[in-house]
């Protein structure tokens, strides 16, 4: 089903015609997922989820942005400064935003469904509603139907890996609070050294492996995916070009990450591992760094080709409609695709991928997303530098500190959760400025563009146009 037809659902009405003193679905989606955020906030204060002295605010802001954004960045050691009740809080909202701005727009449009859908809506839905042959109610709902399979299936397995390895009492909280983390691509855990504590036991980060890849992949993939055989039924050969594009890239990222990684850090942050279990875990970092922030080795360790890799995978992401960040694996197949039809034949620029044409309109947004997340990273980055000036020079040598806090930066945007151990000694400043970076990261820099931009009607007339040299 094209665009068009999709946006025909939910539109009433002409998308230049929104009525005066409606809430754009731009807004809407920002608004919700700052509510929640400011809900966990007030919730983690409470002297009840800590195990101690109750969490600072900005400490508390912090987590419950990482929480909602599902990042994993973690200035609080989840295991030892949450109580359970803590933990269970952060678990809640990872759930919640685990589940993806895709549920949440779609639910916002259910409530408020008066025809106000605007050409902001639409880019705001194409930007994290992956389009498809759906009810809207339907897509609701299965969306939590297959969250839930997938993650009591990743619960059950788990604990079959892990029964003979933690204790008793409190394995059965480890594989729920993972198995959710996981799918949501969060990368909290109830493990103080995060997975490390574990890596030894493949079977588990196996599992951890797959919940990941699934929660990245998007809902309407995974539903191309486990349906195959009613595409097949219905006469449709060949996957949607969502779904082709999806698997290619993520396959290519995964493959070429792992082995990338794998030769160069095996003798640093992999270098005390035989060499077939030096390569697991090159596989799993290299699934990790895209979407969950899980780590199995030590991340102080890792070499600066070995960060600069991380940071391309982190930028990239998931996909669309998943639970993952970035600038998602479309988008990047998108600019690709168009710098490659440049090259072969400047006259003709149509960008094809899978033999079929993408829209102009789509290959704009994607450059203009891509150009946006750069332009934020790079901004962050250097105001981290003025921020944490005092501190860097204290932080232990083996990685630069501008290394550092562009990792730092890029996790937070992809909304990864990998850190090079830095993070819980920021400045408040620093940690605002990351709380940011997650947010917009999350909910997506076109979305937060939009938002923030005065709404105004379409021009009724169109100015001439003038080509310029560029380049």
């Amino acid at each position: 089903m094209r665009s068009s037809d999709f946006i025909s659902i939910f539109r009433k009405k002409p998308a230049s015609a929104q009525r005066q003193g409606e809430i754009s679905p731009a807004r809407v989606v920002l608004f919700s997922f700052a509510g929640v955020i400011v809900f966990g906030t007030i919730m983690l204060c409470l002297p009840l989820s800590s195990r101690g002295k109750p969490i600072a605010v900005e400490d508390a802001l912090f987590t419950a942005t990482s929480a909602v954004c599902v990042t994993g960045l973690a200035v609080a050691d989840t295991e030892k400064d949450f109580s359970t009740f803590g933990q269970a809080v952060i678990l809640f909202l990872i759930q919640l935003g685990g589940l993806g701005i895709m549920t949440y727009s779609t639910f916002f449009l259910l409530i408020f469904r008066r025809g106000f859908i605007s050409q902001s809506g639409v880019l705001v839905l194409s930007e994290t509603l992956t389009t498809g042959q759906y009810d809207v109610r339907k897509v609701l709902f299965a969306v939590f139907k297959v969250a839930a399979a997938i993650e009591l299936w990743g619960i059950l397995l788990l604990f079959l890996s892990w029964k003979r390895h933690l204790p008793a009492d409190k394995i059965w909280w480890h594989c729920v609070f993972h198995a959710i983390s996981a799918f949501c691509n969060a990368g909290f855990s109830t493990f103080s050294e995060n997975l490390v504590h574990v890596r030894h036991i493949k079977s588990g980060c196996a599992v951890i492996m797959g919940l990941i890849v699934m929660g990245g992949l998007g809902f309407t993939v995974l539903e191309s995916i486990f349906h195959r055989r009613e595409y097949i039924k219905a006469g449709q050969r060949a996957w949607p070009l969502q779904t082709k594009i999806v698997l290619a890239v993520s396959s290519m990222l995964i493959v070429l990450g792992a082995l990338l990684f794998w030769i160069l850090d095996a003798h640093n942050s992999l270098g005390d591992d035989p060499f077939l279990t030096e390569g697991f875990h090159a596989l799993f970092q290299s699934i990790s760094a895209r979407t969950a922030g899980y780590n199995t080795v030590n991340m102080a360790k890792i070499s600066h080709l070995g960060i600069i890799l991380l940071v391309g995978l982190m930028f990239i992401g998931g996909s669309p409609g998943s639970c993952a960040g970035g600038i998602k694996t479309t988008t990047i197949a998108i600019v690709f695709g168009a710098v490659r039809s440049l090259m072969r034949n400047p006259a003709k620029t149509d960008v094809v991928i899978f033999k079929r044409r993408i829209p102009d309109e789509i290959v704009n947004r994607a450059f203009i997303i891509a150009v946006l997340a750069v332009i934020l990273i790079m901004t962050v980055t250097v105001l981290l530098t003025v921020t944490e000036a005092g501190r860097m020079q204290k932080w232990t040598k083996g990685q630069e500190p501008i290394f550092r806090l562009l990792f730092e930066t890029v996790s937070a945007f992809g909304t990864v959760g990998l850190s090079t151990g830095i993070t819980r000694g920021l400045s408040v400043l620093g940690k605002l400025l990351l709380t940011m970076t997650m947010f917009i990261g999350r909910v997506g820099p076109l979305t937060a563009v939009l938002a923030l931009a005065a709404t105004k009607p379409a021009p009724l007339f169109r100015y001439p146009e003038e080509k310029v040299m560029v380049g």
